[in-house]
């Protein structure tokens, strides 16, 4: 390996404080699937395996971390901030954090058209790097790390700080990717007065992308929020 490129990954080592014992996970993990990248066996080699595991390996610390931290939150409220939390615009942000983006190998044409600083890319990159370091050392190491990214992000849920819901993050994903507001539209409502159920459908550009269902139409609303972003694979 060419002097510069080992210096390279020892920038990015240290902006994660983590050292790897295999240099070659760390390598993959930074391997987007457009770059022709072969071993001896003529076998394509990506970080997306990695990125595989490293959704997996991030769900579980942050779902672990949130129930012990947050003991007087519902699963509701769990499942919100969890979903927020491994989001792709998350993740992008973490990753941009280390500078991530300079450090991804990618093909000729991804790079040309932007491809590191692109919102999927870095998230995908991200996981892959945890992914990478839980091979590496295991979930121990892994988890330390992952909650230097997070601890103070969840720390701000706990004091009532960070106010976020499937509605803002709609609207923030929907204005980066599509240059647009969500539509909210009220399609029904039944039942007596004092108990109606509402449905709403929202919209991205006049196209439908979730419809929920609430006993107000605030909830109705975040319920069709939380449907459009699992359409657009944003959270699962």
């Amino acid at each position: 390996m060419k002097k510069e490129k080992v210096s390279k990954l020892k920038n990015l080592e240290n902006k994660i404080n983590y050292r790897f014992k295999n240099l070659e996970l760390l390598k993959e993990a930074l391997t987007h699937p457009s770059f022709p990248n072969k071993d001896e066996k003529d076998k394509l080699i990506n970080n997306q395996r990695l990125e595989f595991l490293g959704d997996s390996v991030l769900e579980l610390i942050v779902s672990e971390y949130i129930y012990k931290k947050l003991s007087s939150f519902s699963e509701g409220e769990l499942t919100k901030i969890k979903s927020i939390i491994v989001s792709k615009p998350t993740l992008a942000k973490w990753a941009n954090l280390i500078s991530l983006g300079k450090y991804i190998v990618l093909g000729r044409g991804e790079d040309l058209t932007g491809g590191r600083s692109k919102l999927s890319i870095l998230s995908d990159c991200f996981e892959a790097l945890l992914g990478a370091i839980y091979l590496d050392s295991g979930l121990k190491k892994t988890k330390k790390i992952t909650l230097s990214f997070i601890k103070d992000e969840i720390d701000l849920i706990s004091r009532d700080n960070y106010i976020e819901d499937y509605k803002t993050l709609l609207q923030e994903i929907s204005q980066k990717k599509m240059k647009c507001l969500p539509e909210y539209i009220l399609i029904k409502e039944k039942g007596p007065d004092h108990k109606k159920i509402f449905c709403i459908e929202v919209k991205l550009k006049e196209i439908s992308y979730g419809t929920g269902f609430g006993d107000s139409k605030k909830e109705a609303e975040q319920n069709a929020a939380h449907n459009a972003l699992k359409k657009i694979k944003i959270i699962h």
